[in-house]
């Protein structure tokens, strides 16, 4: 994941804090609102690339319409007076205007200034720091600064999504961190052995995996950012990693012993193991709450996989996943409210969700030649990532929540999957 910057925070006009757009979060079929993103001013080779980025990734949230700005001279900034009727006649409900400014030392500051139009004020204006080389990672900051003033939701735009595939060359399975935009992918592990099931911590820092390179699978934590790597978890036969607890302390994991696969929570600090999940048969991918109290995971207890959840701490376990197929790779969503999961329909694998008491299914995706795998919350909970095979082929997707809204993430690579999206 790319580093996190310190945002430096400047107040270039008086503004609300909690001014925002009216804009209802709702279908991708919903009408979209029209806004302008007018060219940036200020360093001729950068400024365009860094508004490119920002109109890019707004259009990608489905929610806006783009308008088409001509180059304006003189440029729009973010000290501009604004002629809000000019706007207005352009039919922009908001405009977001801004500048690339040099500083010493070969650094640059990025400014945004972001208004209503409708309304007539300023939403709020940022600045952010950068450098030549991170252009990218901060227009996509300086685009979830706008989203989160239009509509009040924190934005994803840099966020990114791990996945294992065949690598082009070589053998074995490597993971791989590709940006929600789908550029800037690399690999993570280069091995040539098989490296699955990257989870991330949720500082965004650290991704558990299983590899078997030494012969006999071990999870280990990789640091996202350096390479690091250490040992975390040796017990056992085969074993996998779930996902960390909200606090970043603990990685839960199904580690198969005996010939009963079970769920163990480690802490990351000191690898002591904890069962907390036991019984005759399988249970498997386990994926802690947002509340870190309860966690879902898959058990064969009932005759076939279906995924279940449990509170810690109780004995009860509750049956969510609906249906007599097959159905595994729960993914909890940010709120706590609901649980996206695979399931074997007509013979195929589709992606559904449902509340965590079991109630209120919903497919969310299913296509009649190909499979639907593995998803993925993203962290705003208004959209999956998914993979999609069919005859020998994989690529990662995108979808939103309500299924309306898709896109292609990567392609390219040999058995692409175990997506896992990571936090803000």
């Amino acid at each position: 994941m790319p580093a996190r910057w310190c945002f430096l925070v400047l107040t270039l006009a008086a503004a609300s804090a909690s001014a925002q757009l009216s804009i209802e979060i709702t279908g991708a079929g919903a009408q979209r609102t029209p806004i302008a993103v007018a060219p940036f001013a200020g360093e001729n080779t950068l400024a365009p690339s860094l508004s490119a980025i920002i109109r890019s990734d707004l259009e990608r949230s489905g929610l806006f319409r783009i308008l088409e700005v001509p180059l304006l001279q003189p440029a729009l900034t973010e000290a501009s007076a604004l002629n809000y009727a000019e706007w207005r006649a352009r039919l922009a409900d908001a405009l977001v205007v801004g500048s690339l400014v040099a500083l010493p030392g070969g650094r640059f500051e990025t400014r945004v200034r972001v208004d209503d139009t409708v309304k007539q004020a300023r939403l709020g204006a940022v600045a952010l720091p950068t450098t030549r080389e991170a252009l990218r990672a901060v227009g996509h900051r300086a685009a979830d600064y706008v989203y989160e003033k239009l509509t009040g939701v924190r934005g994803v735009f840099g966020t990114e999504i791990a996945f294992t595939a065949h690598p082009a060359k070589g053998r074995g399975k490597e993971v791989y961190i590709v940006g929600m935009d789908g550029q800037n992918l690399r690999m993570a592990t280069d091995n040539r052995s098989f490296n699955l099931f990257p989870r991330w911590s949720p500082d965004g820092q650290w991704l558990a995996y299983t590899s078997y390179r030494t012969g006999v699978p071990v999870i280990y934590l990789r640091n996202v950012s350096t390479g690091a790597e250490k040992e975390l978890v040796r017990f056992g036969g085969t074993k996998s990693p779930g996902s960390f607890s909200p606090d970043g302390q603990w990685l839960y994991v199904s580690v198969s012993q005996d010939g009963d696969s079970n769920i163990y929570r480690v802490r990351v600090v000191g690898g002591d193991a904890q069962k907390v999940v036991e019984g005759i048969g399988l249970d498997v991918s386990p994926t802690a709450a947002p509340d870190g109290r309860r966690i879902a995971f898959v058990s064969d207890r009932g005759g076939s996989p279906q995924v279940y959840v449990k509170t810690l701490g109780q004995p009860a376990e509750l049956r969510v996943s609906q249906g007599s197929g097959y159905a595994t790779s729960p993914s909890w969503s940010p709120g706590g409210d609901r649980i996206a999961y695979t399931a074997r329909v007509e013979g195929r694998f589709a992606i559904f969700s449902v509340a965590a008491d079991g109630s209120d299914p919903r497919e969310v995706i299913r296509a009649p030649d190909a499979d639907c795998e593995d998803p993925s919350f993203a962290p705003d909970g208004r959209s999956l990532v998914y993979t999609y095979r069919k005859r020998g082929y994989s690529e990662l997707k995108i979808i939103s929540l309500d299924g309306r809204r898709e896109r292609s993430l990567a392609t390219g690579l040999g058995d692409m999957g175990s997506a896992a999206w990571s936090p803000r």
